[in-house]
């Protein structure tokens, strides 16, 4: 059947690593989509938050181009709300897919992820996205600490 993965949690909480780890470790090869790739290029990464919605928009189009293909794929983003979470639950359903929703480890502590995000999220939006987080029915909490080891 096919097979939707979100890996879900605040930034700097592994989300990345956990859905490499995932990807690499599936029987067949998966697509791996993050709204943070919209600011990706060969210069760098070059976060613009006038443009958060149209990385959303482009990580849900091609979500949705992997899952018209049939693709096996995760959706690594912050999503802390059931809000966020829609689009690619209704894309699941519109496809036939199953989902298996994974959530980073905790306890989150905004201190720490400041200090660990790479993409410099200031302690502030660390602390507003712990907050707003909404527990999903399906998932389950990330426990192999081991792919975080260097």
């Amino acid at each position: 059947m096919k097979k939707l993965i979100i890996v879900r949690g605040p930034s700097g909480s592994g989300k990345s690593t956990i859905a490499r780890h995932l990807g690499e470790t599936h029987d067949e090869v998966m697509s791996v989509f993050e709204a943070d790739m919209y600011f990706e290029s060969y210069s760098g990464y070059n976060f613009d938050a006038g443009q958060l919605g149209n990385a959303h928009r482009w990580c849900q189009l091609n979500a949705e181009r992997s899952m018209f293909r049939g693709e096996d794929l995760i959706v690594a983003n912050t999503s802390m709300t059931h809000w966020e979470l829609n689009p690619y639950l209704q894309l699941a359903e519109k496809y036939g897919y199953t989902v298996e929703a994974w959530r980073t480890p905790g306890p989150w502590d905004p201190d720490v992820l400041f200090e660990r995000n790479l993409h410099g999220v200031p302690l502030e939006t660390l602390k507003k996205q712990i907050n707003k987080y909404e527990p999903l029915d399906i998932e389950r909490e990330w426990t192999d600490l081991s792919i975080f080891q260097a």
